[in-house]
Parts: structure tokens; sequence; C-alpha cells
């Protein structure tokens, strides 16, 4: 049983950590350390309790296998079609943030080593070996997504443990007041860094519906990401300064700036190319699991056929449209993380808060009620919209960007 928990609690935070790492640093310079922190921890809230009200939506509709299925039983085919747009949108929308990311991150270590060649080689170089990989199948994805995430959670200590020490900590004192345009212009892409959901309906399946095992598993397993995200924050604006992870967040490569900036600071042989992995490793885990997503998703959709050329068809399907706007759009990774927000806010709050309040309105059978009652999905409500319409501000010049 404490197995099943912990396993669920890790499923929750593997499924979180990731791409989103590269652009906290950034996000955070922005908008000043302690801001950072409190507006994270802010979204790690709003998260958490969208991922225990679709616990409760799970847990009333035990014959549902997924929230799909959970939609269909409660809210018909209308709330399908809704649940299955915004997902589509999230999943187009963080694979062109991690082709972005890839293509920028294997275009510097391929400079490394003289190689120059133009950013939609590289973003196609990147779209390939993904493509590869989940066309060959399942297995071989989840083999190469598992040591991918050990790799990066090793290299992530051990980056932490070299530059710990070099941290100033003048540099994570608030020089100056941030604006609350910038403040609220952060919360789409700090959202996205919280990204789990679409797992909650296995974690319930797997505890068996036991409450107090899926709340420890979904609030555990989200709040070690969170205090991971807090220390990669202080570690890299501590050795860089505000100052200078401001000015890289301007740029198109802000996350390669980021990485090389990082790695020659630290004067240790090679130190640079495990910056580079690390960056790699991080996005190859989010990317792989989102297109392999993706990918089962459009061939049941489109029914595509499981052999080879049918496979080929559901792949060009999965990553033509986002590498198209990667390349029509360099540099877009946090961006394009800020769009994912749109559709996470609609699949993580709004959707939720909608089944839950069916649920207590039928007064379905063996009912586990997320603790709040109304006030608390009234505020989710309005938190998740001031996400999308700090999104939409972002997007419309009305606020400023993040990257």
């Amino acid at each position: 049983m404490k197995s099943q928990t912990l396993g669920s609690c890790l499923l929750v935070a593997g499924t979180s950590i990731g791409a989103g790492m590269l652009a906290l640093p950034l996000v955070s310079a922005l908008t000043g350390l302690g801001w950072g922190i409190v507006l994270m921890f802010l979204m790690w809230g709003l998260s958490t309790y969208g991922g225990l009200l679709i616990a409760e939506a799970c847990r009333a509709c035990p014959e549902a296998d997924n929230l799909h299925g959970v939609m269909g039983r409660l809210m018909g085919p209308v709330g399908q079609v809704v649940a299955v747009l915004a997902m589509l949108f999230l999943y187009y929308s963080l694979c062109a943030a991690y082709i972005s990311g890839g293509a920028t991150v294997l275009s510097s270590l391929l400079a490394r080593e003289g190689i120059h060649l133009p950013f939609r080689t590289t973003a196609t170089v990147v779209v390939l070996l993904v493509a590869v990989l989940v066309v060959t199948g399942t297995r071989v994805v989840d083999v190469a997504n598992r040591v991918m995430f050990v790799l990066m959670l090793a290299l992530l200590f051990y980056i932490i443990s070299v530059l710990l020490p070099m941290v100033n900590f003048d540099h994570l004192t608030l020089a100056e007041e941030r604006s609350a345009g910038v403040l609220v212009a952060a919360l789409p892409v700090l959202y996205t860094s919280f990204g789990y959901h679409c797992a909650v309906p296995t974690v319930v399946q797997y505890v068996k519906g036991a409450p107090h095992r899926f709340r420890y598993a979904l609030i555990g397993g989200s709040a070690l990401p969170f205090s991971i995200y807090v220390i990669w924050m202080i570690v890299v604006i501590g050795v860089l300064s505000t100052t200078a992870v401001v000015a890289m967040a301007g740029s198109q490569e802000s996350v390669t700036l980021l990485m090389d900036a990082i790695g020659n600071h630290a004067q240790k042989t090679s130190f640079d190319y495990l910056i580079g992995a690390f960056a790699g490793f991080a996005l190859g885990t989010s990317f792989l699991g989102v297109a392999l997503g993706l990918f089962d998703y459009l061939a049941d959709v489109f029914g595509r056929s499981s052999h080879l050329w049918g496979r080929i068809e559901t792949i060009v399907l999965t990553l033509l449209i986002p590498l198209l706007a990667a390349i029509f759009m360099p540099g877009s990774f946090v961006s394009a993380l800020g769009y994912a927000a749109v559709a996470l806010v609609v699949l993580a709050v709004f959707i939720p808060v909608a089944l839950v309040w069916k649920v207590r309105k039928l007064h379905m059978p063996e009912p586990y009620q997320v603790a709040g009652g109304v006030p608390a999905l009234a505020l989710a409500v309005v938190i998740g919209v001031l996400v999308i319409v700090a999104q939409f501000a972002v997007v419309t010049g009305h606020l400023p960007s993040v990257g």
C-alpha cells in the first residue's frame, strides 16, 4: 500500500518536473525572486486544488478509466468536445515550446564544436529524433523517458551542489520594485510548471480510490517539484544575479544564454556540457511524454492503423503543426508555455469545477469532497480567469512579455 502511494507521488512529481525549469529563472528574475516564489506558490495551490477536484470526480465515477470518460459520464458529449479541444491546444502548444527549446539547446551544443546550423535545421533534427522514438513504440519511449529522467535529476542535484557555494546572497535581494503588470504576466508560465492533471485518474485508480492516499500523492507529489523549483531559482539567480538573467530574458535565445552563463560560471572541466545535457534531458522527458500522449490520442480519433505506415501518418499529424509553429516563431519557448496555460486552466480548473459541481448537485454515492465548498470553487475560477486574461493581455501588448 505504501509503495503504491509513494509511486503515485513520484508519478505526479515526474510528470510535473521537466522543461518548465528552464523558464522559471527567467520569469522569477523579471518578477523578483521573492515575488516569483509567492506567485509560484499561488499557482501550485491552484494546480493542487484542481488535481483534488479531478480526484473527487473520478471517485464518483469509478467506472471511467480516464478524464475523457469522466467527462462523458457527467457532462455528456458537449463537455467531451470542450475537453478534447482544450487537450489538443495544450498538447500542440507544449510540443511547439519543446521543439523551440530543444532546437536552441542543440544549436548551442553544436556551436561549441564549431558546427553552426540554422534554427529550422536543428528544430527538424529534434522532431525527427522524437518521431523515431514515438513511432517505434510506447515501450521504447518509456525506457528512454525513464533513463533521461533519472539522468536529469542526477545532473540537477550535481549542478546545484556545485553552484550552491557560489551563491551571492546580495543577488537575491530586491533592488527595485516590480510593476503589477509584470507580476500578472508571469502567472501563465508559472502555472504550466505544475501540469500533471492527466495523470490524476491513474493515481486514483492505482491507490484504489482511498482519499488519504491520493491526497498525499497529489499534494506531496506536486510539493516536491515546487521545492526543487525554488532551490533551482535561488541557485541560478544567486550565482548570475537578477540583472544578468533579466538581460537574457529579453533575447530570443534566452534559454541558450541562460544555460551558457551557468556553464561558464563554474570553473569545472566540461561543466558547460553537463548544463547542456541537463537542459536536453529536461526538454526530452517533457517532449516525449506529451508527444506520445498526443500520438496515441490522434491515432484513436482518426482511426490510424497500428502498422508502420499508419504510425508514420499519425506522427506527421502529431509533430508537423508544432514544428511549423516553432520554425516561424523562433525563440518562442517561454511564450508557447504561456499559450499552453490557457488550455491547462480549462482542463485543470474550469472542467474540474464543473465536474465537481455536477457531482455534488446529484449527491452521487460515496462522495469525497475537497475542502472549501462553493467559495473555494469560485476562487479557483477567478484565479483561472486571471491566468487566461494575463496571457491574452501579454499577446495583445497590454502586459509586458516575460519571455
